[in-house]
């Protein structure tokens, strides 16, 4: 088994920033869409992230805090922006999967992808988190399920309400 390497407060950093990708690709997203159910599915997702930050933020506290020396401002920032880049969340920009998102079942479909995406990464993470913090993991691992089934929520009620996944396509 691989030696831990990193605490849980460093992971909660990278969850933090993962959560941060994930509203900076759905509010790039919902900035193109044109159709009112895929703009309240992104607004959905990106108000998730936002609480999810929130949610990571506040499981810091309590935990053994220490900061690492800097060589210049922000460069733990950029280490764990670059750590996560591309992980779980694309650039908007640069994704192809972005710019079509042009209906409901295709903006849950891809956040649902991300998710698992996330908890593939986090169940990776596990194996170089001292074990002794593995229950932070696994509490991070239990917020993103709550994310999916949320997401199936989401989906079930907009088919409750009617809507059809070819809506938003023009």
């Amino acid at each position: 088994m691989e030696q831990p390497i990193f605490r849980a407060v460093e992971l909660l950093d990278m969850a933090v920033e993962i959560e941060l990708r994930g509203l900076e690709f759905y509010e790039a997203c919902l900035a193109r869409a044109e159709h009112p159910q895929v703009k309240q599915a992104l607004q959905f997702m990106a108000k998730e992230e936002a609480r999810h930050g929130e949610i990571f933020t506040r499981m810091k506290e309590g935990q053994v805090l220490y900061e690492l020396p800097e060589s210049y401002p922000g460069e733990m920032r950029a280490y764990l922006a670059g750590f996560v880049s591309d992980k779980v969340f694309p650039s908007a920009e640069d994704h192809p999967k972005a710019m079509s998102l042009d209906d409901t079942d295709r903006v849950i479909e891809t956040a649902i992808e991300f998710e698992k995406r996330s908890i593939l990464f986090y169940s990776a993470m596990k194996q170089v988190i001292r074990p002794s913090e593995g229950k932070i993991v696994e509490q991070v691992i239990t917020e993103e399920h709550s994310h999916i089934r949320r997401l199936l929520a989401l989906r079930k009620d907009l088919e409750g309400s009617g809507s059809t996944a070819d809506e938003g396509r023009g």
